[in-house]
């Protein structure tokens, strides 16, 4: 009903601006010109007249006593001359029906004025000086004066039409005026109808905690579907954050228990025994800590700052990952969860590299966080495999450096989890390169 609404208005707005033009404004004026300038014209070119040869003169109505008194004038035979009208000329009778029929157009009426003050008609048929240049003097609607050759050809000299005339200029300057009216009222119409969209936008892409049911009624409909969906799916996945800490908890337990029962096997099984039993701990571990870092709150973080404290504790022996120098920016998330996965990063490059170079650079709304070894790198038909829960590359399968295979998937759901990227690739010296894109906060 809104859109409809906008564009019946738009309608009539522009239709009712049209028709007041086309009411409202002048008709457009008669093109007029007199024998004189036409003769003028005739003789050497002029402003405003096109002049040019032609085969035959135009066709058209004729004018027989301008003819002549143009003919008189260039003294040359009636013949040889033609005057045609450029438009269509009604001719206008005179209002005493016993009075011959003349026109201001055919055989003109001229009055000379005596001393005395009266008034008397100057006889066309006598075609005196003085009655020819009172018709050529004349101004009349536009014709088109045709003078033959010597070489048989006709020079034809009318009045040249601009291209637009001032009575179209004026006509299309109202049309830019109104476009001009219409313009703002579309523009805030838009926004008008498009807030509640981009309202909608925001909240699902600021993960905000209710979802705003404004504007049109299929608007609001569609926004308490999404907002029940959403609300669906964020209980689905609590729950199943719940049910995963319940049972890596639970855990915990029978697998204490179970590394005391196995001090009394024998050798060579006992030792293999621990190591399995301590990776399912450390599986366990990692479940925990993913599970804790995804249900804690977002915080502005200082990003750099966290980087370097992050660097400074992963220092050890073998282990010499650093910091390079670069821009600052802020980020919104869990402190916990971007801990973890700052260290998931540095922990793979010191395990296959022995350590690494950490770099923060500021894009468009974005901050990149590249973490780069010289280790062996990752296959690129392995990297998207590596990206899912519990999938580990084959280097890492021993027993000294293989980890749950948890490490690089928590780094992804992190990213979307807070509406950025993250990608693997080859470094440009060798190795891995590895960019966690963040939106700034």
């Amino acid at each position: 009903m809104s859109i409809g609404g906008f564009g019946v208005a738009v309608a009539m707005l522009s239709v009712t601006t049209t028709a007041s033009i086309v009411v409202l404004a002048p008709p457009p004026p008669t093109l007029r010109m007199s024998a004189a300038e036409a003769i003028g014209a005739l003789r050497h070119p002029v402003p405003g007249f096109d002049r040019d040869l032609v085969a035959e003169p135009p066709s058209g109505a004729r004018v027989s006593a301008m003819e002549k008194s143009i003919a008189a004038e260039l003294r040359r035979a009636p013949e040889t001359v033609r005057v045609t009208w450029v438009e269509a000329v009604e001719p206008t009778v005179a209002d005493d029906s016993s009075a011959e029929s003349e026109t201001p157009f055919g055989e003109n009426v001229v009055f000379r004025q005596r001393e005395t003050g009266l008034f008397e008609r100057l006889d066309p048929n006598i075609q005196s000086s003085e009655y020819r240049r009172s018709v050529l003097r004349m101004v009349r609607p536009a014709f088109a004066l045709s003078v033959r050759q010597d070489d048989a050809s006709w020079l034809r000299v009318q009045p040249n039409r601009p291209f637009l005339s001032v009575w179209q200029r004026n006509i299309l300057l109202s049309l830019a005026v109104t476009l001009l009216l219409l313009v703002p009222l579309a523009w805030i119409f838009a926004r008008r109808l498009t807030r509640p969209f981009r309202a909608l936008a925001n909240a699902l892409g600021d993960r905000a905690d209710t979802v705003p049911q404004e504007g049109p009624r299929e608007l609001r409909e569609a926004a308490a579907a999404i907002g029940a969906m959403r609300t669906r799916l964020a209980n689905e996945a609590a729950e199943r954050a719940r049910m995963l800490t319940a049972i890596a908890h639970d855990l915990r337990t029978p697998m204490t228990g179970l590394r005391l029962r196995i001090d009394a096997a024998p050798e060579p099984q006992r030792t293999r025994m621990v190591a399995d039993i301590d990776r399912m701990q450390a599986m366990i571990g990692e479940v925990l800590t993913f599970a804790r870092a995804a249900a804690a709150p977002a915080e502005v973080l200082n990003v750099r700052p966290l980087l370097a404290e992050i660097v400074r504790e992963m220092q050890g022996p073998g282990a010499s990952p650093r910091l390079l120098t670069g821009d600052d920016a802020r980020i919104s998330a869990s402190a916990s969860a971007f801990r973890r996965a700052i260290e998931n990063l540095l922990q793979n490059a010191i395990d296959y590299a022995g350590g690494g170079m950490v770099s923060l650079e500021r894009a468009a709304g974005s901050v990149n966080i590249s973490v780069q070894d010289s280790g062996p790198g990752i296959p690129a038909a392995d990297r998207e495999r590596l990206l899912r829960p519990f999938e580990r590359g084959e280097a890492s399968r021993n027993r000294d450096t293989g980890g749950a295979g948890l490490g690089l998937s928590i780094v992804r759901d992190f990213a979307a989890r807070n509406r950025g990227s993250f990608t693997l690739t080859d470094a440009p010296s060798g190795g891995t390169l590895v960019i966690l894109s963040l939106p700034i906060a």
